[in-house]
């Protein structure tokens, strides 16, 4: 795949591996339109659009991000269109075939940013768990499938809220950073309406002792990501 580029505030919420690692877990399944969520720089809807023919959509609360992401895609020659506007109130007169998130999930119960661009992507009181369920409800077509990343201390909120809103998770993913240390990070599938069962893939532990893992590796390098500075 081709390096995407993607400028980003010095000084801001800068992208991490959370987001890569759910890029790969999405793999190449994607088709139709695409509505990324929280897009932020627009990475994760930039990389799989640049290795799937989709029609892709981010939303950002912030409309700096949204300038941000329009360079993105502008510089790295992927088409996309990116709307400021808050996700809890978003409905589209078009349903999506994919939503795509990589959403705010930390709680306010931590020591917060005093950086508003970083507090914004970061912590889940811009957009709650069920905000982000709801509104996906409602704007995922039926059959619809999404991929988000969560905190994986909330699995016991996230299983319900998925049932409420009619999304019935499919495969679930845990990401360790060390193979003697709990999960924090947990990647989700879920399809509208589907009565699938869930398939629960093999876990992705990110270090090797010190080193990144053979398979961590494998996926920055599938990413082929270079950050650069927003001016």
């Amino acid at each position: 795949m081709g390096q995407l580029e993607l400028y980003q505030l010095q000084n801001g919420y800068r992208y991490n591996s959370d987001t890569l690692f759910l890029y790969d877990f999405i793999g190449s399944k994607p088709k139709g339109q695409i509505l990324d969520v929280g897009c932020g720089c627009g990475i994760l809807g930039l990389l799989v659009a640049r290795d799937n023919e989709i029609k892709l959509t981010g939303i950002d609360i912030d409309p700096l991000n949204v300038q941000i992401s329009q360079h993105n895609a502008s510089v790295n020659g992927i088409a996309g269109e990116f709307i400021a506007e808050d996700f809890s109130k978003f409905k589209s007169d078009i349903k999506f075939d994919f939503i795509i998130s990589n959403p705010p999930f930390y709680h306010t119960d931590v020591t917060k940013s005093q950086n508003k661009h970083i507090a914004n992507s970061r912590y889940s009181d811009s957009l709650s768990l069920e905000e982000f369920l709801a509104s996906c409800n409602r704007n995922i077509k039926p059959k619809g499938v999404l991929y988000f990343c969560y905190d994986a201390k909330q699995i016991g909120d996230i299983i319900p809220l998925l049932s409420k809103f009619k999304l019935n998770l499919t495969k679930l993913k845990f990401i360790y950073s060390k193979d003697n240390q709990n999960a924090k990070l947990v990647l989700i599938e879920a399809k509208k309406s589907s009565r699938s069962m869930c398939e629960v893939v093999l876990p992705l532990v990110v270090f090797d002792k010190d080193k990144l893992s053979v398979d961590a590796r494998e996926i920055f390098n599938k990413a082929n990501t270079i950050s650069k500075v927003y001016k």
